[in-house]
């Protein structure tokens, strides 16, 4: 009985919108990934040690 009341213009306009949702969070961690990635994951391991430690400055 659920199908019948609702739209299938609802459901395509619902799954039109997850799917640009997936696409556009794929697409930044891509652009992201690719552009300054690997530094950007090597900083933060380093920074999360430097905050860790309670001497200061990661080396």
């Amino acid at each position: 009985s659920l199908t019948f009341e609702i739209d299938p213009s609802v459901t395509a306009i619902s799954a039109i919108l997850i799917a640009f949702a997936i696409l556009a969070l794929g697409l930044v961690a891509l652009v992201r990934w690719l552009g300054s990635g690997r530094q950007d994951s090597l900083l933060s391991v380093e920074n999360t040690v430097g905050v860790a430690n309670p001497g200061g400055e990661a080396v």
